[in-house]
């Protein structure tokens, strides 16, 4: 009978080392991994998507502007991020600034944007620098109690003014405003404690605390001095200076610009002196890498004038109209633009245009009066030539159904005729200006960019050639001869004002929605 050997099992001792040993093992790995994490470019290319939180706001925003669903400033930058990296980019768009702070701190993204400032918080780490902006006091031109200031000091006693919640006070108000007025927070709805998680009171990180302690030199303010109300975004501050529950607001300049364009009652009262810089943010914690190749992404867009077009794409359009246009521009709206608003919309629908940039053009040529005439012999509301008007099989130019329809199958034609190379926007753009003052002259302009190392098939630059047209050194080496080329400029920069105007004043429902991706027809105007 042969020998069998028998393996006796492990005892109980051995089986609490070999515990004991993995126990530590797997300690050590945890330990390793939670302090020396994989790097931020690591763990992003692992998951194949860089996550972002986006604030939904207004400005920087433009349906006319967007390719490909890109609908705002940010959001054309924030995919060309993610195309450089190689990856997919996954948005979450939030309300304000306080959720994508929150998402930051839980480390749910891998970053923020939608004009952001950064804030005064160690969790969140500033990023490459988009633009900056000013900050500036507003008042509303009804209110009594309100006038525009030469410094914060002349802010009366009691006045209770407003700045966006969230918002960090800007440095350069502080100190003079602190002085004279209380800050008192209040909760705006959006910031209702019921919608704030246990582990975040209902402002946290906020910038509006209550002064207990005099400030150096001040005595302790007295509560009927004043106080800081927060808001929860710019077009809340306007409606609380329009209904007089503040005397004041404070805001970032583009902001005013924006929304004066249809309140022309929004005035402006102190421009602050210090700028702020709008900047994505990144959460803390990880190592560079992600915040280094995004600075170095918009580096290279600034160096190559990419972010110059961007910039001028989606906010060229705010500094174009004067108070007084704008007070005009509100009559107009008021007392003309619904006796014609059926052609524009029947016009939008028969040639797959939206509606309001058929009317911006319209405004642009004759403020929407069908009996306007210019010196030069063009009449209607679309003021078309009578050889345009002839071709077009147009009888009666002053005739408001037949101007609209023709002087948008003009606009179609055009764009139609233009080389196949120029993309969105800056096809719309230079088909305004081939309407404005005739495609020879346009195609001028693009050969003499080309000549001289330009770009023909981009608006920033054609649009500094127009003007030379008029100058003999320059005319006289095109085909076309001499034109009024500073015209079609104002002229494109005039009606992307204006429709951007009645895109605030008529939004339609679809506008919540991503654009769809041919863009020029329904929305054929880039802002």
């Amino acid at each position: 009978m042969g020998t069998h050997l028998k393996l006796r099992p492990p005892s109980s001792t051995w089986r609490q080392i070999e515990l004991g040993l993995f126990i530590v093992l797997l300690t050590a790995i945890v330990l390793r991994v939670y302090y020396n994490p994989p790097a931020a470019l690591e763990q992003l290319t692992f998951r194949d998507e860089l996550r972002v939180a986006l604030v939904e706001r207004p400005l920087g925003r433009s349906e006319l502007a967007a390719t490909a669903g890109r609908d705002q400033l940010e959001l054309e930058l924030l995919h060309g991020l993610a195309e450089e990296l190689g990856t997919r980019l996954r948005v979450t768009r939030v309300d304000d600034a306080a959720a994508a702070h929150r998402l930051l701190r839980q480390r749910r993204i891998d970053i923020a944007a939608g004009l952001l400032v950064p804030p005064n918080d160690p969790s969140i780490e500033a990023g490459p620098e988009i633009l900056s902006v000013q900050h500036v006091v507003v008042f509303w031109n009804e209110n009594e109690r309100a006038t525009p200031l030469i410094s914060l000091t002349d802010i009366p006693p009691g006045a209770r003014v407003g700045m966006t919640a969230q918002a960090p006070i800007p440095e350069s108000l502080s100190q003079p405003l602190l002085a004279e007025v209380r800050l008192e927070p209040e909760t705006p709805p959006e910031m209702a404690p019921d919608t704030v998680t246990e582990d975040e009171p209902a402002l946290e990180g906020a910038p509006f605390a209550p002064i207990t302690t005099p400030l150096d030199g001040e005595e302790e303010a007295d509560p009927s001095n004043g106080e800081l109300v927060p808001y929860a975004n710019a077009e809340a501050l306007r409606e609380a200076l329009e209904r007089g529950e503040i005397d004041y607001a404070v805001m970032n300049s583009l902001e005013y610009r924006r929304l004066r364009r249809i309140h022309p009652s929004l005035r402006l009262a102190h421009e602050l002196e210090r700028s702020a810089e709008v900047r994505w943010l990144f959460p803390t914690g990880l190592d560079r890498s992600l915040i280094d190749t995004a600075e170095e992404y918009i580096d290279q867009l600034r160096d190559n004038r990419e972010l110059e077009l961007l910039l001028d794409r989606y906010l060229g359009h705010l500094e174009t109209h004067d108070l007084v246009d704008a007070l005009t521009f509100a009559r107009r709206v008021e007392h003309r633009l619904e006796e014609f608003r059926p052609l524009f919309e029947e016009a939008g629908e028969t040639y797959d245009l939206d509606w309001r940039f058929i009317a911006a053009v319209a405004y642009q040529e004759s403020h929407w009066n069908p009996d306007a005439v210019s010196p030069t012999g063009v009449r209607g509301l679309m003021m078309l030539t009578q050889v345009t008007a002839a071709g077009l099989g147009i009888e009666d130019r002053t005739d408001p159904a037949a101007s609209v329809d023709g002087g948008t199958r003009y606009l179609i034609d055009l764009r139609e005729r233009l080389p196949d190379s120029i993309p969105e926007p800056d096809r719309t753009w230079m088909t305004l200006a081939a309407y404005n003052v005739g495609l020879g002259h346009l195609h001028d302009a693009r050969r003499l960019a080309a000549a001289n190392g330009d770009d023909p098939d981009r608006w920033l630059d054609v649009m500094q050639w127009l003007p030379r047209l008029a100058q003999s050194e320059w005319y006289e080496q095109t085909r076309y001869g001499y034109a009024r080329g500073w015209e079609p400029v104002h002229y494109v920069q005039n009606i992307r004002s204006y429709y951007d105007k009645l895109v605030q004043r008529f939004p339609e429902s679809d506008e919540l929605k991503p654009p769809a991706p041919e863009l020029y027809r329904r929305t054929p105007l880039a802002l």
